[in-house]
């Protein structure tokens, strides 16, 4: 799934007294990527109730995008990975690249 879409989950609006009333009902229907809005009087005081899984994988995601701008921030590291990218075409080409498990992998 795209990046955009995991940013724009379906979002059913309800209101505080409906969710009391039918609390089962519409918490079968957080699913997924599909979130209830529960509206109040002030913005503020809005929640949103969403799946466990869809909650672990925004945060999944969040996780890997502050550390790729870590690595982007860090001028020294970044400029020796842009480096270092030139050379692994004709490295892999030439033979001169490992797999994981020829490097680590137990004789």
């Amino acid at each position: 799934m795209s990046t955009a879409a995991w940013m724009q989950p379906e979002t059913i609006e309800v209101k505080r007294s409906e969710l009391r009333q039918n609390q089962s009902a519409l918490l079968k229907r957080a699913k997924g990527h599909t979130v209830l809005l529960v509206k109040a009087a002030d913005q503020e005081e809005e929640k949103v109730v969403l799946d466990k899984q869809y909650f672990d994988q925004l945060r999944k995601k969040l996780e890997s995008v502050v550390e790729t701008l870590e690595i982007t921030m860090d001028r020294k590291l970044f400029n020796q990975i842009l480096a270092t990218a030139d050379t692994l075409e004709e490295d892999l080409r030439l033979g001169k690249l490992h797999s994981l498990e020829e490097a680590f992998g137990e004789d």
